[in-house]
């Protein structure tokens, strides 16, 4: 039997392996084309070269390319995976198609515009190249059985399509594809809607909207409705009320509702259930592998055959005229009949034209910018001083934000592009349930540095985020030309702070139960309230701290204390693995700074790149108690190990 020879563009790594600044698509494709009987993978192209030979000797690939053009011209290849951001998409695909490939399976969302998905799926057509896009949820066993549901007629006639997700494009591509699925994919003909940027984000480097809404009408009669960062999309009188659901299937005689917010992952309520909700088992909620697995599977069999693949780009694209077409209602305030007739991105143009904005948030000083960006899949804003500087990354601490820096960042801009991002859970960063621990927070860190496209800069952290700092700088070796660390939580054995560490799981759940309780309460007071509070507790703090500081308390999101039972990763586990010259900046724990004369020796017993500077009189936040020292020791650290051009 001949097989099909497979080369992948866009390698990345693994989700969640260490070095990984994406999904790792390729990694998932590749198991996909494991599982085929029809498919060999012979060939792979990815421009970071470390990624490109580590994928090629975890999948046995042979073929490694730097250039997928070239790649393209020598393996003669049958399919090929695209699996790199958005805006490659196109282009991609067409080469793909033009070189004589026979199938091409790319990753969703389609592309930044409705023109290039357009043209993506007419050159394919035109050159008889099938073509699928990774709609992999229409493999999933709590879709597929809501749909058999559908069918047998357990809810009656379908009336209604309900979603709910964070945003239209990304994750809203994957609603609006199972709302086709539903509904036999029926042609859609008209879309009204409205969106709002404020609380917008970049993910793979297209920008979403806060808050949106989408009301669809089909030709068959059903309608539908899309809600992005909403909650309760149909209060009704049980026990429903409020809760979010992934997909809600309305019919004239019950409901099917998947993906239930703290419920199951399927569940039917209709004449068989006697009107009462029923759970139906599906297995895991979202098998995301074997699904993708399993549309690989079927688009290598359907080339085979010569049938329709269950994830053709006809289907892709009926629902991504959805998303443009919101957005198109919404930049002309009304009802948009489709077929859509427009190229562009709507949202996008709206954005450049300043017609909306994305920012909802006070104005950052004079000459600063601010903005967000897509890492380690979450929104991070930050604030930024800028200017043809070395860059400096400032991690703040608990509870804290990135303006929190703001005293420092005044005196520092002269010499330094002082970047300051909100950690998650913090500011008007992305604040997802789990993922607060030091592992994650130098994942985002290390991302962030990367999607800013800085080259080993400086970093400093505070508390909290002197932790995350030098977790980063142990796990991504070359990140950073060197790193300041103010009073970690590196803690002697028999101290009041390790003694927290000590407890049990339940204890600290207990303990971070009553911190919570205490940051809701400080943070439900107006701004002016908690700054007074502020002076009551730090009168010698200067003036300019108290606003930021009043305000991240307010912008802190109750999952920032998500740790739960888990324990801090020891320090001494940390210090051995940093390989860049490091400032430790200490204070006096008579005055409750965290770190010890004796802990700060011995790390620099354990690691010679370390330096010690002890400000005495100084509590946990050194620079805000003893200013001018800090600032002294800082400079001088930086002009010695860091110097005028950024490099270490």
């Amino acid at each position: 039997m001949t097989l099909f020879r497979v080369g992948i563009i866009g390698c990345g790594r693994p989700w969640g392996a260490q070095g990984a600044t994406g999904m790792g698509q390729g990694n998932v494709h590749a198991a996909g084309y494991k599982a085929s009987p029809d498919c060999e993978l012979v060939a792979a192209a990815d421009i970071n070269r470390e990624n490109l030979e580590l994928y090629c000797q975890e999948h046995g690939v042979c073929g490694a390319y730097r250039d997928y053009r070239e790649m393209l011209a020598k393996e003669k290849l049958d399919i090929v995976s695209v699996c790199v951001w958005p805006k490659l998409h196109a282009p991609v695909v067409i080469d793909a198609a033009r070189a004589g490939v026979k199938a091409i399976h790319c990753e969703k969302p389609m592309a930044p515009t409705w023109r290039e998905a357009r043209e993506m799926v007419s050159i394919c057509q035109e050159r008889g190249v099938q073509l699928t896009f990774n709609h992999q949820r229409r493999f999933g066993r709590p879709f597929r059985t809501a749909k058999e549901l559908l069918d047998s007629g357990a809810i009656g006639e379908l009336v209604r399509l309900e979603g709910f997700t964070s945003n239209l494009y990304d994750w809203g591509t994957h609603w609006f594809d199972m709302m086709f699925y539903y509904n036999d994919d029926q042609p859609a003909q008209w879309v009204i809607g409205q969106i709002d940027a404020r609380g917008g984000h970049r993910i793979f480097d297209v920008f979403v909207e806060g808050q949106g809404l989408s009301y669809i009408q089909w030709r068959n009669g059903v309608q539908g409705l899309m809600a992005t960062q909403g909650r309760g999309i149909v209060p009704d009188a049980d026990a429903t009320r409020g809760e979010n659901v992934g997909n809600r299937l309305i019919g004239t005689a019950g409901t099917i509702e998947v993906w239930v917010e703290g419920g199951p992952a399927l569940r039917v309520r209709g004449p068989d259930t006697g009107d009462q909700w029923q759970e139906v088992e599906v297995g895991e909620r979202d098998a995301y592998l074997e699904t993708t697995v399993a549309a690989i599977v079927d688009l290598a069999d359907a080339l085979k055959t010569g049938r329709e693949p269950e994830l053709a780009a006809r289907k892709a694209l009926q629902a991504t005229e959805l998303i443009f077409a919101t957005y198109e209602s919404s930049r002309k305030r009304g009802r948009v009949d489709l077929p859509l007739e427009i190229d562009d991105s709507p949202l996008q143009a709206m954005l450049d034209a300043g017609q909306v904005s994305p920012l909802d948030e006070k104005p950052a000083p004079e000459g600063w910018v601010q903005g967000d960006v897509n890492a380690n899949r979450i929104k991070i804003h930050y604030y930024r001083t800028g200017g043809d500087k070395p860059p400096f990354v400032l991690s703040h601490g608990f509870s804290d934000n990135g303006m929190c820096w703001i005293r420092a960042a005044k005196v520092l801009e002269g010499s330094y592009d002082l970047i300051m991002p909100d950690a998650r859970g913090h500011g008007l960063s992305s604040a997802p349930e789990p993922g607060y621990d030091d592992v994650t927070r130098a994942a985002d860190l290390a991302r962030f540095v990367m999607a800013l496209g800085l080259e080993k800069p400086a970093a400093m952290g505070h508390s909290m985020g002197a932790a995350t700092t030098a977790m980063a700088a142990a796990n991504y070796p070359t990140l950073f030309g060197c790193i300041i660390l103010e009073d970690p939580p590196w803690f002697d054995e028999g101290s009041p702070w390790a003694e927290a560490e000590a407890l049990s799981p339940e204890e600290r759940e207990k303990r971070a139960a009553q911190r919570l309780e205490q940051l809701q309460s400080l943070g439900s007071k107006s701004e002016e309230e908690i700054a007074a509070i502020g002076h009551s507790q730090s009168p010698g703090w200067d003036e300019i701290e108290f606003g930021p500081w009043a305000a991240a308390k307010q912008q802190l999101n109750p999952n920032a204390l998500n740790a739960g039972s888990r324990k801090r990763t020891h320090w001494t586990e940390v210090v051995p693995k940093i390989v860049c010259p490091t400032l430790l900046l200490i204070g006096d724990p008579a005055q409750h700074s965290i770190v010890s004369a004796e802990t700060a020796a011995k790390a620099a017993e354990m690691n010679p790149l370390i330096e010690v500077v002890q400000l005495q009189g100084a509590g946990h936040s050194i620079r805000r108690e003893r200013f001018d020292g800090f600032i002294e020791a800082v400079t001088a650290f930086l002009a010695r190990h860091y110097g005028s051009n950024g490099a270490a």
